[in-house]
């Protein structure tokens, strides 16, 4: 399949993945058009001045029926909405697929209304910043990245491929998972993060703040990030999210321990393995 497969392109959600999304397409392929649906007019104005796409509609309905590609980017407990507004429009041929963090709801919840073999295909591309809205759009966000799919044993081969293709087209690197692998693995690294950004931005009193220096927002830097998708997030993948933060909750309490115990070598160790992961997966990346 070609990096021009999909000619009619309908973005739900023009913000930084959706408007990079469209920028990305645009670059590589200024022949396809993009249509974006928002819930305000003013992103969507941003998104037309900006080049992210190139009509703007308050509804999906009408862009979705002239689309071969319909790409969900809203917080994720909204996909529902969409899903049930694009259904009855969808042309036969059409793929649908989105960019939402957390999979095993969004394929149950696209499965219960496209048919668990229709046009859906989940991905996750691992490519964003803390940074909310199309103004901080890049055509080159997904490049070098990686995009988990994840489709499941009803997807057809050929509707997989041609959302793996899409990604790869964008210069990014295709990994497949099963959607609970999935929620598992990015409730560890991405979906405990930031909640422990959060967390942390929140404890030091006001009056301590005058000290706070680059370590502080290094590791608070997550905690800038939209409410409202990492809401969605944490709700959606909260039995994953729960056993992180358990997983957490007991290497706080060895920490505790060994400081209780004022054992000196024990915490070296501790820190000196962290050191050895972070660098290991440095230079994994």
């Amino acid at each position: 399949m070609s990096d021009g497969e999909f000619k009619c392109v309908t973005i739900v959600g023009v913000g930084l993945l959706g408007g990079s999304l469209g920028l990305a397409m645009k670059a590589r392929t200024p022949s396809v058009r993009i249509f974006g649906v928002g819930r305000r007019r003013q992103a969507l104005d941003e998104a037309l001045a900006c080049g992210a796409i190139d009509e703007a509609y308050l509804d999906a309905a009408e862009p979705a029926g002239r689309s071969d590609l319909v790409v969900l980017a809203t917080p994720v407990c909204a996909f529902e909405q969409h899903l049930r507004t694009i259904a009855p429009v969808l042309a036969d041929g059409a793929v649908v697929t989105d960019v939402g963090s957390t999979k095993d709801f969004v394929v149950r919840t696209a499965g219960g209304t496209l048919g668990k073999a229709g046009a859906f295909v989940g991905s996750h591309p691992m490519a964003g910043s803390e940074k909310k809205g199309v103004a901080h759009a890049s055509a080159d966000l997904f490049e070098g990245a990686t995009c988990v799919i994840t489709p499941i044993p009803e997807t057809p081969p050929t509707t997989a491929e041609r959302v793996e293709n899409l990604w790869r087209s964008l210069g990014m690197r295709t990994l497949r998972m099963d959607p609970r692998d999935h929620d598992r693995a990015v409730a560890a690294v991405s979906h405990l993060p930031h909640a422990v950004s959060a967390v942390l931005a929140t404890l030091p009193e006001q009056r301590y703040m005058e000290v706070a220096a680059t370590g502080f927002r290094d590791m608070t830097r997550l905690a800038a990030g939209d409410p409202e998708m990492w809401r969605d997030i944490l709700v959606t993948n909260r039995e994953a999210v729960l056993e992180a933060l358990d997983a957490m909750a007991g290497s706080l309490s060895r920490l505790r321990d060994l400081l209780d115990r004022s054992d000196a070598a024990g915490i070296e160790r501790m820190l000196a393995e962290a050191r050895d992961r972070r660098e290991q997966s440095n230079a994994g990346q």
